[in-house]
């Protein structure tokens, strides 16, 4: 922890001497306008995440949703993992008061079996945050203060051409604003039944052509209910601080920021469990007429402490990557990169939980390379080819092909097929879980990768001023997914294998339409199939449903009303299917926000979240709990 504060104090302070800052007075004042985005102006927002470089949305060859900066400014959520629930290619599962499931195109896991969301890659401005460990995501060591996100884009189905071996079943693109947008001071203020929360900002220039932030924020949430009605007793807090500097003088620019964290939860008769850490990465780019550079480090560590001594976990991350992307004639783009990350973890063995060896250094190269034919001005066909070389598996081939088709200035097709993969983790290879002093369960250092080949297609129409929707149908190939196996001949200890394949398909589709220039309805809906069987030689121990237990579908309608004297009211209503096995009934569940723009400097809102029930369970217990009714009133003050 000394270290992350030390370095980015010194990478802070060497760059602030930068000169200039060059503020945009379009964007502050776009920042104080809160009206909705017209259908036409979301059909061309800029995105990035699916082909590493810009393009309007209406044109992505992929299916791929944009959570706006408005959006997350009438939301109600107060976290990350709430505020990606108005995703509709995601599904949000929340499992206590500090663990979320995010999944895409089913796997959300199945923790009965030890069989965890692991398929999907969640990014904060370029940095990965998912473990190494297990390929999932803590989500109690992910925070971002929500006013500092300029926009979240959501891709359902493999990008890991582009992003690498774990983008299997989706990419999360959480991409934050940069300082000049962030100037002034910022207060918020949230309380209510459940959460408690503040959270405060400065930004100011440094000079002609630099601008900075600096943050701090906590919260304390209380404990959900146990399966008996009773309080799980797990209530935790945290407090999160920050910075970001940006500098800019054409045709270059620079960016460093870090944040550093540390968490505390409750743990019933024992001691509490910690999690802390921090970051910080510096970004520096070039943009020339027909050739652009980018050139990214950063420095990750997370320390995770289990109550007493019984295990613990300390993870430093270094990653370096660069790309170029070179326009070659009027109609070609092409773009290559590389990079590499070290992943350097100890872990202090519980009683129970192992893993031998216990220390290790991983090391994950890549090179990629990717060509945009532009055949006429309205059909792009893509080609990429990743090979990426994982501690594991060695060398592997990540290649997709992706074709757009603008049919007319409102309409668009895409169509896709990928190849992705899940990269051996130590929890495949090097975990001994026990029972007392038996060993039942024992990773595999022959564990394959699970790979995937994927096929998609979809379209985005604008039917009219009022109506937009975009459908994606997708069918995915899955090869080698995880089981868990006998001994030969003795049985115990168990192992990880591959001896199971299985093939998804199913449906996306969301849309907007404008009722009156004051009222929106975003209606959304999957549907999801999945058939898994066990190969020759699998021992079918325990059924298919190990793979995952996914609802097979869940829809949303979010309703946004712009009332006058700066009143709007969002309510989503949510539906998710039952889960088969273990079980769990459908439910429905709404959200809602009231807010109150008194001023360009003041905004009022009360909020609630699961509204329709006094408690509601997502995941069967015992790894679910019940989520409880909460309301909250909030104050921001910029100034």
């Amino acid at each position: 922890m000394h270290a992350i504060v030390r370095a980015s104090l010194v990478l802070f302070a060497g760059l602030a001497i930068a000169p200039g800052c060059r503020a945009s007075t379009e964007a502050v004042a776009a920042d104080d306008d809160l009206s909705r985005l017209t259908l036409s102006d979301l059909a061309n927002v800029e995105v990035s995440s699916v082909i590493k470089s810009s393009e309007s949305l209406q044109r992505a060859s992929a299916s791929i949703y944009v959570i706006t900066h408005d959006d997350i400014e009438r939301s109600s959520a107060s976290n990350v993992f709430e505020l990606l629930r108005l995703a509709p290619n995601l599904l949000v599962t929340q499992l206590s008061t500090t663990s979320y499931v995010v999944a895409s195109r089913g796997f959300g896991g199945n923790p009965n079996a030890q069989n965890f969301s692991n398929k999907i890659l969640m990014l904060v401005d370029g940095r990965s945050v998912y473990s190494p460990l297990y390929s999932g995501i803590y989500s109690d060591a992910l925070d971002v203060m929500l006013e500092d996100i300029e926009k979240i884009e959501v891709i359902s189905g493999p990008g890991a051409t582009l992003w690498g071996a774990n983008a299997m079943n989706g990419v999360i693109n959480i991409i934050t604003r940069p300082a000049y947008l962030t100037t002034g001071s910022f207060v918020d203020l949230a309380a209510g039944n459940n959460a408690q929360s503040a959270a405060a900002r400065y930004g100011g220039h440094a000079g002609d052509a630099a601008t900075f932030r600096v943050y701090g924020m906590g919260f304390q949430r209380a404990a959900m209910d146990s399966g008996s009605g009773a309080s799980a007793r797990d209530g935790w807090a945290k407090g999160q601080g920050g910075f970001r500097y940006d500098w800019s003088n054409d045709p270059d620019s620079v960016t460093v920021q870090g944040d550093i964290y540390r968490a505390t939860q409750h743990v019933p008769g024992s001691d509490d469990a910690v999690v802390l850490g921090g970051n910080v990465l510096t970004r520096y780019e070039h943009q020339g007429e027909r050739s652009d550079f980018k050139v990214q480090a950063y420095y990750d560590q997370t320390e995770r402490r289990s109550p007493g001594a019984d295990g613990g976990l300390l993870l430093d991350t270094y990653d370096i990557e660069f790309q170029q992307s070179f326009v070659l004639g009027a109609y070609n783009r092409l773009i290559w990169g590389g990079g590499e990350r070290l992943n350097r973890y100890s872990i202090t063995n519980a009683q129970s939980l192992l893993f031998v060896p216990s220390r290790r250094d991983l090391t994950l190269a890549d090179v990629f390379i990717q060509d945009t034919l532009s055949i006429n001005a309205d059909l792009d066909l893509v080609a990429g080819l990743k090979l990426e070389d994982d501690p594991f598996a060695g060398w592997t081939a990540l290649p997709d092909v992706r074709a757009s088709w603008q049919v007319s200035n409102r309409a668009t097709l895409w169509a896709a097929a990928s190849r992705a993969i899940r990269s051996p983790t130590p929890f495949d290879t090097d975990v001994v879980e026990k029972l007392g002093s038996l060993i039942y369960l024992t990773g595999n250092p022959l564990f394959r990768p699970e790979s995937l080949r994927a096929y998609e297609t979809g379209t985005r129409i604008q039917a009219s001023a009022d109506v937009s929707f975009s459908l994606a149908a997708f069918y995915n190939d899955y090869e080698d997914l995880r089981t868990i196996e006998p001994a030969p001949a003795v049985i115990l200890p168990l192992r990880w294998d591959n001896l199971m394949r299985g093939d998804t398909f199913g449906i996306e589709a969301w849309g907007n339409w404008q009722l009156t220039s004051a009222w929106r309805l975003s209606p959304s809906f999957t549907w999801l199939r999945e058939r898994f069987t066990f190969k020759q030689g699998a021992s079918a121990l325990l059924s298919v449903a190990q793979a995952a237990d996914d609802p097979s579908s869940h829809a949303a309608i979010t309703s946004s009303v712009d009332l006058p004297h700066g009143v709007t009211v969002d309510a989503t209503a949510r539906y998710v299917g039952a889960l088969p096995d273990p079980a769990l009934h459908s439910y429905y569940e709404m959200d809602l926000r009231c807010g109150w723009r008194i001023s360009r400097a003041w905004n009022l809102s009360i909020s609630g979240n699961n509204l329709l029930h006094a408690r509601h369970a997502e995941f069967p217990t015992p790894n679910g709990e019940y989520i409880t009714r909460s309301v909250f009133a909030e104050t921001k003050w910029k100034f």
